[in-house]
């Protein structure tokens, strides 16, 4: 084997390392880029603000924590229902602008890209969400299951959702859980949470 077989048998290697790498990378990227050309357009804000996200505005008014949830059936002996983290009650009003909508889609979004969905749990849940309006703002509830150590930093992406969620709406909220806010939180979450009063 002579020094011209020895680099081309080199080059022919390192070329296809490179190639093998290039579509490695381009298989991790791809998903992402079509999510993201999936994704609603969304309108950013804190709680307390209202947010106009075109379709409707939303106005995040509390948030709560609890350890358990009471059970919704009020008589009988049912257990709370627990969790191993902490359970995490978003208040909301909201209207649309001009025919009344739904707000399909509600997620809570963590640092780390960590989403939770609402309503974890069948039976510990806020029931059905309301009809949302025209010129009149409408309460509404979120609740969701998360870790405590997932509490920080929170947002509540909230939308019309569809079949075409690139053309709806979303609100992306920030809750403005800090280190010791969200901290606070969970350190004083309640057992046997009544969702509907928003009361031990």
């Amino acid at each position: 084997m002579n020094a011209r077989e020895v680099l081309l048998r080199g080059g022919a290697g390192i070329g296809g390392t490179l190639l093998l790498a290039g579509a490695m990378w381009l298989h991790t990227v791809h998903p992402k880029v079509e999510a993201s050309l999936l994704d609603p357009i969304r309108t950013g804000g804190s709680i307390g603000e209202e947010i106009d996200a075109g379709d409707f505005s939303v106005r995040v008014d509390k948030v709560e924590a609890a350890r358990s949830l009471a059970p919704q059936l009020s008589f009988g002996n049912h257990p709370p229902t627990g969790t191993d983290g902490v359970y995490l009650i978003v208040r909301i009003r909201a209207t649309s602008r001009d025919e009344p909508l739904e707000l399909r889609s509600a997620t809570l979004e963590t640092p780390g890209g960590y989403t939770f969905d609402d309503d974890p749990r069948t039976g510990a849940g806020t029931g059905a969400q309301p009809t949302f309006e025209p010129m009149i703002w409408t309460s509404a509830t979120f609740l969701f299951e998360v870790p405590k150590d997932r509490v920080e930093g929170a947002h509540l992406v909230v939308g019309t959702g569809g079949l075409l969620p690139q053309l709806s709406a979303a609100a992306d909220v920030d809750l403005g859980l800090s280190k010791d806010r969200a901290a606070g939180l969970v350190r004083a979450a309640p057992e046997r949470f009544k969702v509907e009063t928003g009361s031990p």
